[in-house]
């Protein structure tokens, strides 16, 4: 870029010295005028002390500009990075989750899960808010190290969390639940004061065949609250939609 640089500044000099070498020539042929050699050599020698400044002048401002253009750039994409983005847990942010998914079911079914920290308000009352923060660190990190290809997953506020899978049937998004939440069970989040607390999970999971995506959101919740009322850290499946059942949730929210 630089070296660039250094041909546009020599190219502009040698272009505005030839430019003036032309208009003294000429001024020279023209009758009475009496132009001497010296004369010339005066005028290439102010057209090169004024056009190679000159030329200078405009590398940096066009380096300015470039350097300006980049960080604009770089700024576009953290807001955009930002408006997608959950700053804390690096998951994606409610609004885009919910578009993903939307988009997700249209392609194929899959299942919804809908996963709650058991006890939070007790754990930033306790530990204090940055203790809660860790935890919410810690699972973000442990809810991606637990996707595969094509699953999708995102912050939807608070301490609750959403994940949707492309699994083979009810057992196996069973499963992949039961894995996060044992490895959440499994975490360690030291406090300020120099101990460790273990967060767990209680999970709720609805199939989304056949369904909205606020059908199935309804649906994964309220396995969730099954979950929480049999005495939390663990998974309820919530049963699979029969015809029936749909036609009912369709009257329901008509």
């Amino acid at each position: 870029m630089k070296s660039q640089g250094w041909r546009n500044v020599a190219a502009g000099t040698a272009l505005s010295v030839a430019g003036a070498a032309v208009l003294l020539q000429i001024a020279a042929l023209l009758p009475g005028l009496g132009i001497s050699t010296q004369f010339i050599v005066s005028g290439l020698i102010v057209a090169l002390a004024v056009s190679a400044p000159v030329c200078l002048v405009l590398l940096r401002q066009q380096a300015r500009i470039a350097g300006l253009h980049s960080d604009l750039a770089q700024a576009f994409q953290r807001l955009e990075r930002s408006a997608q983005v959950d700053g804390m847990t690096g998951l994606t942010n409610r609004d885009v989750f919910i578009e993903m998914t939307r988009d997700a079911m249209a392609d194929r079914a899959g299942w919804l899960i809908v996963a709650d920290v058991d006890h939070f308000k007790q754990i930033n009352d306790d530990f204090g808010h940055g203790v809660g923060d860790r935890v919410l660190v810690a699972i973000g990190d442990a809810i991606q190290g637990n996707l595969r290809a094509g699953d999708l997953c995102g912050r939807l506020g608070g301490e609750e969390f959403g994940l949707f899978l492309h699994a083979r049937g009810g057992r196996e998004a069973h499963a992949a639940a039961e894995r996060l939440r044992r490895t959440v069970s499994e975490l360690g989040i030291s406090t300020f004061a120099g101990g460790e607390i273990a967060p767990t999970l209680s999970l709720g999971i609805a199939a989304s065949q056949g369904l909205t995506f606020s059908e199935v959101m309804r649906r994964a919740d309220e396995a969730l609250y099954e979950a929480k009322r049999q005495g939390r850290n663990r998974t309820v499946l919530a049963s699979e939609p029969t015809t029936e059942n749909h036609l009912r949730l369709v009257a329901a929210k008509a």
